[in-house]
């Protein structure tokens, strides 16, 4: 078998080491690996979806052959209220006499009236 002729390597002339090559392995793992920018997507129609509606309540009272509506009543104090009571609302408590028929209410713990019902 010939043998073949050895080839001297070429000679390598001004070869620049990327800084990316000459940082210590551990500055190279500490950094933040860079963000990638994703295709943007054309937007979708959004269709107008019915959210989920929480039922509707009522409440209501009966007694002695008549029946209240708590939404009602507190409409009803809540308007007492602002038509009264001047100053900033803290607390309200509500008492409901059905035999009075009446709601006695306290507001801010010094300032009490009745509305009836």
């Amino acid at each position: 078998m010939p043998r073949t002729k050895k080839t001297a390597a070429p000679e390598v002339k001004d070869v620049k080491v990327a800084e990316e090559v000459k940082k210590p392995v551990a500055d190279v793992a500490a950094e933040k690996p860079a963000k990638k920018t994703a295709a943007k997507k054309p937007a979708a129609k959004k269709t107008a979806a019915k959210p989920a509606a929480a039922p509707k309540q009522t409440v209501k009272i009966q007694f002695g052959g008549d029946e209240f509506d708590i939404t009602d009543i507190q409409k009803t104090v809540e308007a007492d209220i602002k038509g009264k009571f001047k100053g900033k609302i803290k607390t309200v408590e509500a008492y409901i006499k059905l035999e009075d028929k009446a709601v006695y209410y306290v507001v801010n713990s010094d300032f009490s009236d009745k509305v009836a019902l």
